[in-house]
């Protein structure tokens, strides 16, 4: 056992004696998809576990895990749908396994930027969709981060043409993955906590993952060469508290309302900080001789035209995935009509 695994298992064992000590007390773990000390997750959970207890007068707490504790990264929103935990801290894209109109629900490639994304979510039908959604499948979903534009990879070539992605093991999620799937690239999935390692034994050629600032963290500059922009196929990502229904109607209505409340405003703070969290990091990356790259105009223009067939075949293929998206779409052209006047680019 290494270090953070011990020190992860001793919190473990903490948090249910604590759990025990609580008395009255809602004791809730959360199982979180992603390291807990990665930037911007780290401050989101921590603040989340500190306000709700200070603003329940301890009667509810939030004891966040590391993947593998309370379930492995992969599966930890599907745990709670079964019930076999009570809740955790990911995105709806990994409840892709379920039904791919969750993928949605995280990011769209060549999508909103975040305001608009939140506009849509919040104002715009897509909480309540999302609901509708997360509810055949017994969860409550309740929103708590949304993020910027992703880094769109790190690779140990240049990446020129299409050509150079045929046959490149890469680490992707979401729908760009299906994207460069398309495109002759073999799509692995792996957790964020395996991609270095992955890298380092040859299992895969390139992988993305966040932003910046968490890209470095993980040490992805040790392994790759060149680290492409702008990331198309997330321009906004939006990170969720999963509850298990059973888990959500057991609170009050006023303990509800704490959770979905400092949830908005960890969300408000992570806007204005991972914005101003990465111009830091990319220097960083760049002084580590790491070479930054922008995709081609003709590869941008390719991955939208293979976006949007991959769209259409969905659309065909599920019907929820169909209402999902034209909501959206029939937002965005509504929303376009404001934007295009008022802003200045």
């Amino acid at each position: 056992m290494n270090r953070l695994s011990a020190i992860a298992g001793l919190a473990f064992i903490a948090s249910l004696a604590a759990s025990a000590l609580a008395g009255d007390a809602k004791v809730i773990h959360v199982a979180s998809t992603f390291p807990l000390s990665l930037p911007l997750f780290s401050e989101a959970t921590g603040r989340l576990s500190e306000q709700v207890d200070s603003l329940t007068g301890g009667e509810v707490q939030l004891v966040f895990h590391v993947p593998g504790n309370l379930a492995p990264a992969s599966s930890t929103v599907s745990r709670v749908t079964t019930g076999e935990i009570a809740a955790a801290w990911s995105t709806a894209g990994q409840f892709a396994g379920h039904d791919s109109a969750f993928e949605l629900l995280s990011s769209i490639p060549f999508g909103p930027n975040t305001i608009e994304y939140m506009a849509w979510f919040l104002e715009g039908g897509g909480l309540t969709l999302s609901r509708d959604l997360f509810a055949k499948h017994n969860v409550h979903n309740v929103p708590c981060m949304v993020l910027p534009p992703e880094g769109a990879g790190w690779f140990s070539k240049e990446i020129r043409s299409v050509d150079d992605l045929k046959g490149l093991r890469i680490r992707f999620f979401g729908l760009g993955g299906r994207v460069l799937a398309r495109l002759g690239a073999d799509i692995i999935e792996k957790p964020p906590g395996e991609i270095v390692d992955a890298m380092k034994r040859g299992e895969i050629d390139a992988a993305e993952y966040s932003l910046p600032s968490m890209d470095l963290t993980l040490g992805l500059q040790n392994v790759a060469k060149y680290y492409y922009f702008p990331g198309w196929h997330q321009p906004s990502t939006l990170y969720e508290l999963y509850f298990n229904e059973a888990t959500w109607r057991g609170l009050t209505e006023k303990q509800q309302e704490t959770i979905e409340t400092v949830c908005a405003a960890v969300m408000r703070d992570s806007i204005g900080r991972a914005e101003i969290m990465q111009s830091e990091a990319l220097e960083k990356i760049k002084r580590s001789g790491i070479k930054l790259r922008r995709w081609s105009p003709d590869l941008l223009l390719t991955f939208e035209a293979t976006w949007e067939k991959v769209a259409e075949e969905e659309m065909a293929a599920n019907p929820r995935f169909r209402q999902i998206y034209e909501s959206y779409v029939r937002f965005r052209n509504q929303y376009g009509f404001w934007k295009r006047f008022s802003y200045l680019h």
